[in-house]
């Protein structure tokens, strides 16, 4: 009786712990794929092309923030939310002309002026969601 009681007890506070760790966990998003974009930016500065392995790792996390997206679609109006998923288009952006490129090494010559747009689009938009989320908007 009393482990029913508990479980139920942590099923009614679930939804308050989630609601307050919104900007945080959006933050953490925001945090980890700007980590990852930057190491990836670097790396091609530097003259290295990706493997399938570094865009997966560039994907992976992507897909987790579109997770988190969805589960809080209900904030769909909140300023930090739309800015959000646009940063999210962005970056997903990004990704794929990372992935789309890097096959040879033409290819990846002739990207990089589009990558070096995609990536300042994306720290942009990753930048508007980060300051609306600091409104608490």
């Amino acid at each position: 009786m009393r482990a029913r009681m508990l479980f139920v007890l942590a099923l009614s506070l679930a939804p308050a712990c989630l609601w307050r760790s919104y900007a945080d966990i959006m933050r953490v998003h925001l945090d980890v794929l700007s980590e990852l974009a930057e190491k990836a930016t670097d790396n091609a500065e530097s003259g290295q092309r990706p493997t399938s392995s570094d865009v997966t790792e560039l994907t992976y996390p992507l897909q987790r923030a579109r997770q988190f997206a969805y589960q809080y679609r209900s904030d769909g109006e909140r300023e930090s939310y739309r800015l959000f998923t646009a940063a999210l288009d962005r970056y997903q952006a990004w990704a794929d002309a990372i992935d789309a490129a890097r096959g040879d090494t033409a290819r990846w010559a002739a990207a990089a002026p589009q990558l070096a747009t995609d990536y300042a689009a994306w720290q942009a938009a990753a930048d508007a969601a980060r300051s609306a989320l600091a409104r608490g908007a």
